[in-house]
């Protein structure tokens, strides 16, 4: 076989090409069937080959794929937009698209500062994040995340602005007897504390992913915690963002992530991934009318000077508006929670070396019970690959492995990958015995 000419994400890895694929099944150009047991990366909700976004991309392209925003607006962008905001429990009043988790972050941040400077308090420049958190891959959500691997060549370049506080995770980082209150309480004092060092008034945002993703592994915010920091936000007077790119959009069993964690709604929000299921590349900004408004109010001394080529593209508006309807229309949220139930029940009963099963919906992550510097999920992600299953590796922050199939999976597709799943953790723990 030729050298590939592409840059791919490793130097020293050999990738099998994906020919075809069907339903939650990928096929290799060897034949080799793998359950897609991770969606990619949590994307592909609607599964592979679905006919109704494939269907709305052919009849988009041959009536037209592509008009500058800055000149037109287009019917599925528009009817993509109504359509997200009926599903938001009336807390945005505006939605736009772009093309990938990155721009949406960063979109989001930019919103806020602009926010603040329409409110004529310019001095609101710092983002307060969180540890052990990914948002993006460009430099600007490269520095609202934290996930030291990912920073450390590009530290130099990343900027100042955002600060970090620690990470949302009860099970792992209660003290021992302390109450999962008593935790939400110490950590919103964290908060506090951050926001007297940096100077309250200088804060334009808090950020964070209301279930993290793949870089501590599916774990939801505790009871209480987002509601006491939206407090803390509001007296402040900082905007809360959250970033549901890869946990949103039904992924935990509800529209948003934040639907199921106490209706605790944000001023701005970020979504992708699961929004175009893969079929095209699409993301999206959504704010709240207070967001709006002040962006408005201001536009003749503060334009929003912030565009993208692609924003608004009408073929993957197209897209993600058909994968939208076919999840409300197909009740496909609902499929979400009975086998979200399932695989957590079945990854219970048979993990081998398990320290804990988390998550909510079809956002599953199971953590090993192994020693400190002997893990096993790189080897168990590898093993499961090649015995006909993708899940996906969380960082190395945790020991664990990441589920997110499509939404469409049954029963027995959950029961395939499980097998192959505690099958490959058993071979992996005999070999290193």
């Amino acid at each position: 076989m030729a050298a590939s000419s592409i840059f791919q994400r490793s130097f020293f890895k050999s990738y099998p090409t994906a020919k075809s694929a069907d339903g939650v099944y990928i096929q290799t150009s060897s034949g080799r069937k793998v359950l897609d047991g991770s969606s990619g990366a949590a994307v592909s909700c609607l599964g592979h080959g679905h006919p109704a976004p494939i269907q709305a991309i052919i009849d988009q392209a041959q009536r037209m794929a592509f008009a500058h925003t800055s000149f037109f607006t287009n019917d599925p962008t528009e009817e993509l937009a109504s359509l997200l905001l009926e599903q938001s429990d009336g807390a945005f009043v505006k939605a736009f698209s772009l093309s990938s988790g990155s721009e949406a972050v960063e979109s989001s941040i930019k919103i806020a500062r602009q926010f603040h400077v329409c409110k004529g308090q310019p001095q609101r420049v710092k983002s307060i994040c969180r540890k052990s958190a990914y948002h993006g891959n460009t430099l600007g959500s490269l520095s609202a995340g934290y996930s030291p691997a990912r920073r450390e060549t590009f530290e130099p370049l990343l900027s100042s602005a955002f600060h970090h506080v620690s990470r949302c995770f009860y099970s792992s980082d209660a003290n021992e007897n302390e109450s999962e209150e008593a935790y939400v309480s110490r950590l919103i004092q964290e908060y506090e504390n951050e926001f007297t060092r940096l100077g309250p008034d200088t804060v334009a945002s808090v950020l964070l992913e209301p279930v993290s993703g793949a870089t501590l592994g599916s774990v939801p915010a505790a009871a209480g915690y987002l509601a006491k920091l939206k407090e803390l936000c509001v007296k402040h007077g900082a905007l809360l963002i959250f970033d549901e790119v890869m946990c949103g959009i039904g992924r935990v069993g509800t529209y948003h992530a934040w639907q199921s964690l106490g209706n605790v709604a944000p001023d701005i929000q970020a979504i992708g991934k699961g929004l175009g299921a893969g079929y095209q590349a699409i993301s999206g900004v959504l704010m709240s009318q207070r967001v709006y408004e002040t962006l408005k109010n201001a536009e003749g001394q503060h334009p929003f000077v912030s565009g993208h080529t692609y924003q608004g593209h009408a073929i993957a508006s197209a897209a993600a508006l058909a994968v939208q309807r076919t999840i409300i229309d197909d009740n496909l949220l609902s499929n979400v929670q009975k086998m979200g139930d399932v695989l957590t029940q079945k990854l219970l009963e048979s993990t081998p070396i398990l320290k804990e099963v988390r998550g909510m919906g079809l956002f599953q992550t199971v953590d090993f019970a192994t020693q400190p510097g002997s893990p096993i999920a790189s080897k168990v992600a590898s093993r499961c690959f090649e015995n006909g299953a993708a899940v996906y590796l969380c960082s190395s922050a945790v020991d664990a492995v990441m589920f997110a199939p499509p939404f469409i999976i049954n029963e027995v597709q959950i029961n395939e990958l499980v097998e192959i799943f505690t099958n490959s953790v058993k071979q992996v723990v005999e070999e290193q015995r």
